[in-house]
């Protein structure tokens, strides 16, 4: 508690400091500012791999910008590596980009493998059917190859919540995991390769310490540590997960959020979004190195029990401004991955993951029983605007 007191007075400190004057931001997106394409290209000719942290999973902008980049530029990179994609689909993804007509019913498989109910952002098929494009103007040899590198689940082997539960804690080395998976198609940054990582903000954090001065082993601080100079971690910006405690929580999902008191806040206040705003919304990067958008105090994921002191900085090497946040958009949600097999399979997953609390999860949620709970979550979901935008 006590820890709690001290480390929220500094960061309301520290977040008046940096955040009281718009003309200080307005100037190092001025001075420092660079077009994001043109940036991002800057970066892949200086480093090996460019981490972009999406912000949200369910974000458009990020993906919009990476098929925008690699149809400017697609012979600048070799590799693009997705964090939500497990390994098991690789050879469906490899049969759909090297189809010779586009048949996106082949990376059905690629979003039923995921940790819950299926994987359904339509940006992430977007994004494959753009590369296919791209690939169709380049020689064999030099076409962009897209690579998951999630840890698999296999669900024939899950029976009971407790075993499922087992699964989620072997996910506690899941970003070494992702880690090892990349080096192995970047043959240790030995190729000459050039990479991509999509993924979201704790896997892209460089360098974040906790409060006793270690380092929180997150996938881009593997790199960054132990390949300086070979990585370079980029995020996008959006709405800014603030954590204002933790719940003792039994059953919770993997991605966490159940966990933590949380809200969606502005960054600097909404100070960075004025600045952007009197840049008249131009799309800009803006590195983080020796400026107030770096020295801006960290918030982020490992906020709890971070070491004081802590900066963007410390968790990102630039940021990417596209478009302001009224404007930003969640993705539209596939449908034609629940054919009526996978559903027979989403009904026998639920179970697992609710166990004896499934009668409750239903009511809680308005269901009458698990069918109409599948017929419900199955439905096309068209693209809205960022709810977390306030």
């Amino acid at each position: 508690m006590k820890f709690n007191f001290l480390f929220f007075t500094y960061l309301f400190i520290s977040t008046i400091l940096y955040s009281q004057n718009v003309d200080e931001y307005y100037r190092v997106l001025k001075e420092e500012g660079k077009a994001p394409i043109l940036f991002i290209k800057e970066q892949v000719n200086n480093y090996d791999l460019i981490i972009l942290d999406d912000a949200l999973h369910a974000a458009v902008e990020p993906f919009d910008f990476c098929c925008e980049y690699l149809e400017k530029y697609p012979n600048s990179i070799d590799y693009v590596f997705l964090e939500v994609i497990t390994i098991v689909s690789q050879g469906y993804i490899d049969s759909f980009l090297n189809s010779q007509v586009k048949d996106t019913l082949i990376l059905s498989k690629v979003f039923q493998q995921d940790y819950g109910y299926g994987w359904r952002y339509e940006t992430y098929l977007m994004l494959l059917s753009k590369i296919w494009d791209i690939n169709q103007k380049l020689p064999t040899e030099d076409r962009v190859r897209v690579i998951g590198v999630n840890q698999p689940i296999y669900w024939e082997g899950l029976h009971t919540k407790e075993e499922y539960t087992i699964f989620q804690e072997s996910l506690l080395t899941r970003d070494y995991f992702m880690y090892k998976m990349i080096m192995k198609y970047m043959n240790n940054f030995d190729s000459g390769k050039k990479g991509l990582f999509l993924t979201n903000t704790r896997h892209a954090y460089k360098g974040i310490r906790n409060r006793n001065g270690e380092l929180f082993w997150n996938t881009g601080t593997f790199f960054h540590q132990w390949h300086t100079g070979k990585t370079y971690s980029v995020r996008f910006h959006n709405m800014n997960l603030f954590i204002e405690s933790e719940k003792n929580v039994k059953n919770h999902s993997t991605e966490g959020l159940d966990r933590i008191t949380y809200k969606w806040v502005r960054m600097g206040e909404g100070m960075w979004d004025k600045a952007f705003e009197k840049n008249r919304n131009k799309p800009v990067a803006i590195p983080f190195k020796e400026n107030i958008f770096g020295r801006y105090p960290y918030i982020g994921n490992h906020m709890l029990n971070a070491q004081e002191g802590q900066t963007m900085y410390d968790a990102y090497d630039a940021l990417i401004f596209l478009k302001p946040l009224e404007k930003t958009k969640f993705s539209a949600q596939i449908d034609f991955i629940y054919t009526q097999a996978f559903k027979q399979q989403i009904e026998r997953r639920i179970k697992v993951i609710q166990g004896d609390a499934l009668e409750n999860f239903l009511q809680n949620n308005n269901f009458k029983d698990i069918n109409e709970y599948i017929e419900n979550m199955c439905k096309y979901v068209p693209e809205r605007p960022n709810p977390f935008v306030n």
